[in-house]
C-alpha cells in the first residue's frame, strides 16, 4: 500500500533497512499462494543508518552488496521500506471524483496537512473507499516523504548494483504481512505494532484499512539501554540478558522459569535478574504510553472503533512475554503478529524452525515483498 510513485512493481525483494541490520525476504506468487523463497539477514555496522536515515551512503552501499553477494535472491529489484520522522501519513477526506481531479485536490490539501515543503516532498496516496456506507466522500490515505531522504537510500542500493523498484512506508507494510487473513472485521479495530531496533511501527487498522499511522522513537536498542542503565552490564551482555527466557517479564515469574530453562553457566544471579527485568519493563511503560496515546487519539475520531487486539512484531517481540507484559499495561489482549501464516509453502534457503524464530524481525520485510492485491 501507498507505495511511492515513479516505482512500483512486483516480485521484487523486500528490503528492510535499519539501524540493526538488513532484512530481505522474497517470495513468489500472491494472495493466498506465497511461497517463501529466499530469506537474508546482515548486521550492520554502528553509525550506518542513524534515526531511520542513511547515515553513511557509501558504508550501506558497500554492506548491502555484501550482503547481496553473500545469498542467491532472484534478480536485483528490492522494495524498499522507510520509517522516519521525514515520512508523513495523513486520512484526509475528499468528495467523489475522478482521477485527474482527485490528484490537483490532493495536492492542494496537502500544503495544510504535510509539515514539509511539497515541492521537496515525494507524495503518493491510496482511495480507500467511502467515508461510511452511502457517502460521497471517499477517504483516502496520503502518503509524503521528503525526497533528499528517499534518494538517500536508493543511491546506495543503486551504488550496490542492485535496482530500487519500489519504496514503501513500514508501518503500512505491516498491512499486508500481519493483519490477519480474511480480516472479517467484526472484532473492532486492530493495532499493529512492529518494535524494531531504534523505532516503533505503528498502524490501526479498521475493516482491513489502515486509519492510524505513527513512528515511535523506541526501539529495541532502548531495551537494551535501560538494562545496561539499571543492571550496570555491558551492551553486549545487556542485549544477550533482555531476550534469555529465564528473564520474562511481569509479575511472578521468577520462580517458574528460572526452574524451566536449564541454566547456560550456573544459576542466575536474582538481584541481576531482577534489575534486568526491571530495566525492560520500564522501557516496556515507556513504549506502552506511546502506544496508549495512539489509542486514545484513535478513539476520539468519529465512528472508530475500539482497539480490540494488538499484533507484536519486532525485535523488540524476541523478549521473553513482552507480548503479554503490553497486554497487561495497555488492558488490551496482545499477542505476537504470524506474517509466515500468510504463507502456502516454505522453499527457501532456512528450515521451518529458524523461520519461526526469525519471523517476528522479518515481519515488514515480509509486507515490502508481498504484492499488492
Amino acid at each position: 500500500m501507498a507505495r511511492l510513485p515513479g516505482f512500483g512493481g512486483s516480485k521484487t525483494v523486500g528490503l528492510d533497512i535499519d539501524r540493526g541490520s538488513i532484512k530481505a525476504v522474497q517470495i513468489s506468487g500472491a494472495g493466498g499462494g506465497y511461497a517463501l523463497q529466499h530469506v537474508g539477514y546482515h548486521r550492520l555496522p554502528p553509525g550506518t543508518i542513524l534515526d531511520g536515515e542513511v547515515a553513511d551512503h557509501d558504508l550501506l552501499a558497500a554492506e548491502i552488496r555484501e550482503f547481496w553477494d553473500s545469498h542467491s535472491f532472484s534478480g536485483k529489484s528490492v522494495t524498499l521500506g522507510v520509517s522516519n520522522q521525514k515520512v508523513v501519513v495523513r486520512l484526509l477526506d475528499f468528495p467523489r471524483m475522478g482521477q485527474a481531479d482527485l490528484q490537483g485536490a490532493i495536492s492542494f490539501e496537502a500544503q495544510d496537512h504535510i509539515p514539509m515543503p511539497l515541492d521537496e516532498a515525494v507524495l503518493d496516496y491510496v482511495v480507500l473507499g467511502p467515508r461510511e456506507e452511502r457517502s460521497d466522500l471517499d477517504r483516502v490515505l496520503v502518503v509524503a516523504a521528503q525526497r533528499e531522504m528517499i534518494s538517500r537510500y536508493t543511491s546506495a542500493v543503486r551504488t550496490s548494483g542492485l535496482r530500487p523498484a519500489g519504496v514503501d512506508v513500514k508501518a503500512l507494510s505491516l498491512t499486508r504481512s500481519t493483519l490477519p487473513d480474511p480480516f472479517f472485521g467484526d472484532e473492532g479495530a486492530m493495532l499493529l505494532l512492529d518494535v524494531g531496533a531504534e523505532i516503533t511501527n505503528l498502524v490501526v487498522a479498521d475493516r482491513g484499512n489502515p486509519v492510524l499511522t505513527r513512528f515511535v522513537p523506541v526501539g529495541f536498542v532502548d531495551f537494551v539501554a535501560a538494562v545496561v542503565e539499571l543492571a550496570d552490564l555491558p551492551e553486549d551482555e545487556a542485549e544477550r540478558l533482555a531476550l534469555d527466557p529465564r528473564v520474562r517479564l511481569g509479575s511472578g515469574q521468577d520462580e517458574a522459569h528460572e526452574t524451566e530453562a536449564e541454566p547456560e553457566e550456573g544459576s542466575f544471579d536474582p538481584a541481576l535478574v531482577y534489575d534486568v527485568r526491571r530495566g525492560l519493563e520500564g522501557a516496556a511503560q515507556t513504549l506502552a504510553d506511546e502506544v496508549q496515546r495512539s489509542i486514545e487519539h484513535h478513539r476520539s475520531q468519529e465512528a472508530a472503533r475500539e482497539v480490540s487486539r494488538v499484533l507484536l512484531s519486532g525485535e523488540a517481540a524476541l523478549i521473553p512475554n513482552l507480548d503479554g507484559y503490553l497486554g497487561q499495561l495497555l488492558d488490551v489482549p496482545t499477542s505476537r503478529g504470524h506474517p509466515v501464516e500468510k504463507l502456502s509453502g516454505n522453499r527457501s534457503n532456512i528450515s521451518d524452525d529458524q523461520l519461526r524464530a526469525m519471523e517476528p524481525v522479518l515481519a515488514v520485510a515480509f509486507g515490502l515483498a508481498m504484492e499488492e492485491e
